[in-house]
């Protein structure tokens, strides 16, 4: 299982990857309870972490298309001239 610490350097794909495997771990009833809560909680870091570089990630692209609506507007009025 992944160390806490280092999960705000995980890229979106490895965090998923980590979170799926937990998810599994917990799924398969194997694990004991403090084990579980530990997962749970590495869990919900995790969840976090993907939500916010999702996020930051449709910022992104909503930067770039309101960018490229924003000049295409400008061209449009440019050529009504």
């Amino acid at each position: 299982m992944i160390k806490r610490n280092l999960i705000k350097e995980l890229k979106f794909e490895a965090a998923l990857d980590e979170l799926e495997k937990i998810v599994s771990d917990l799924d398969s009833g194997e694990l004991s309870l403090e084990d579980s809560i530990e997962a749970y909680e590495i869990g919900t870091e995790l969840k976090a972490h993907c939500e916010k570089q999702l996020k930051a990630a449709e910022l992104k692209i909503l930067k770039v298309t309101n960018k490229e609506t924003f000049e295409f507007e400008e061209l449009k009025k440019e050529d009504e001239k």
